[in-house]
C-alpha cells in the first residue's frame, strides 16, 4: 500500500489561542456525572502546561456547580501529564451552602492521577468597601515593553518590560517580572474569562525565581536544570473583565532548597486590579545518578 492509499486522519491542530479557549471548555462525559473530558496541547514538548489543566478545573468546578462563580482555585501537579493521552475531569463537592460552595477536581489520565484543585464559588456581592491598587506602580507601559519571541501563541501577544530575553541565563536582574498580554480575542462566558487569565500564571514565575543568578536561566530548562511548577493558587476579584492588555506582576520572594515560591497579581492597563497568583516550583539540577567508585589509578 502506498502513502497515498492511507486513509487521511487530518494533521494535529495548529497552537493557538483560539485553540487554547476550546481545550479549556472541557466536555460533560455522557454517561458520568460531574465527569468532564478534556484534550490538551502540549506545543513542541511532550507535557502538558499545569496552567492548562488550572484553567480546565475551573471550568469543569462552574459547569457541575452552575450558578455560582469561581473565586479561587489552589492546584498541585503531582505528575506530569501526557498531551497524548485524554484527561478526565471528576468534580468532587465538599460543601454547597447559600453563599459559597467547595470542590475538589481531581485530574487522572489513564486512571493516574495528575492533579489535584479545590475551588471555591460564590455569588458575588455589591461592594461593602473596595481597595484594588497593584503592586509595584509604577511600570513601563506596554508600548515601551519589548515583544517576547520565546512566547509565540497566535491569538495572543506578550511584551516584558525590561527584558529582552527572559530566557537567557546571561540576563540578570532583580527577581522582579512585569509582562504586558492582549488577546485577539476573549471568550464571552465567565468561566472561560477564569481560565484564560489562569493559564499564564504558570509561564513566568520560574524565569523571575532565576534572573538574580547569573548562568542560570530557563533556556537551560529540561537540559541541565530540571525545573516544574507544583502548584498555583490564583484569586479571582470581579468583576473579572477587561478590554486591552492584561499585565501579569511577578516576585519571587524565596528561591531555595530545591525550591521557589513566587507571587503575582493581574491588573488591567487602566490599573484595575482582577486577581491574585502564586506559584510554588522545583528548580535543582538533573540527578547525575549513582555514584561509581573509582578506580584505585584513579583516586591519586
Amino acid at each position: 500500500m502506498s502513502a497515498a492509499d492511507l486513509p487521511d486522519f487530518g494533521a494535529e491542530p495548529e497552537s493557538s489561542m483560539a485553540r487554547m479557549v476550546e481545550i479549556f471548555d472541557v466536555r460533560p462525559d455522557p454517561v458520568v456525572p460531574a465527569r468532564y473530558l478534556g484534550d490538551s496541547d502540549g506545543g513542541t514538548r511532550r507535557v502538558v502546561d499545569g496552567s492548562q489543566i488550572l484553567g480546565q478545573s475551573i471550568v469543569a468546578a462552574a459547569k457541575a456547580l452552575p450558578g455560582r462563580t469561581v473565586r479561587t482555585a489552589h492546584a498541585l501537579f503531582v505528575s506530569a501529564a501526557d498531551p497524548d493521552i485524554p484527561l478526565d475531569f471528576t468534580v468532587t463537592p465538599i460543601k454547597t451552602g447559600r453563599s459559597f460552595a467547595s470542590a475538589t477536581v481531581t485530574v487522572r489520565q489513564e486512571l493516574k492521577v495528575r492533579t489535584s484543585c479545590t475551588v471555591l464559588l460564590d455569588n458575588p456581592q455589591p461592594d461593602l468597601i473596595r481597595s484594588d491598587e497593584p503592586a509595584g506602580l509604577p511600570v513601563a507601559g506596554p508600548d515601551d515593553a519589548v515583544p517576547a519571541a520565546a512566547l509565540p501563541l497566535p491569538g495572543r501577544e506578550v511584551r516584558i518590560v525590561g527584558s529582552t530575553d527572559i530566557n537567557d541565563p546571561g540576563e540578570v536582574g532583580p527577581p522582579v517580572v512585569d509582562a504586558w498580554l492582549r488577546y485577539d480575542e476573549v471568550p464571552a462566558r465567565d468561566e472561560l474569562h477564569r481560565a484564560v487569565l489562569a493559564h499564564f500564571t504558570g509561564h513566568l514565575g520560574i524565569s523571575t525565581a532565576l534572573r538574580p543568578h547569573p548562568g542560570i536561566g530557563t533556556a537551560q530548562a529540561h537540559h541541565t536544570l530540571s525545573t516544574a511548577p507544583m502548584g498555583i493558587s490564583v484569586t479571582f476579584h470581579d468583576p473579572v473583565k477587561w478590554d486591552g492588555w492584561l499585565r501579569y506582576h511577578h516576585e519571587a520572594t524565596y528561591v531555595g532548597a530545591g525550591t521557589a515560591y513566587i507571587r503575582g497579581q493581574v491588573s488591567t492597563e487602566g490599573g484595575r486590579l482582577i486577581a491574585s497568583f502564586t506559584q510554588d516550583a522545583m528548580i535543582r539540577a538533573f540527578d547525575p545518578g549513582p555514584v561509581t567508585e573509582m578506580p584505585s589509578e584513579a583516586r591519586l
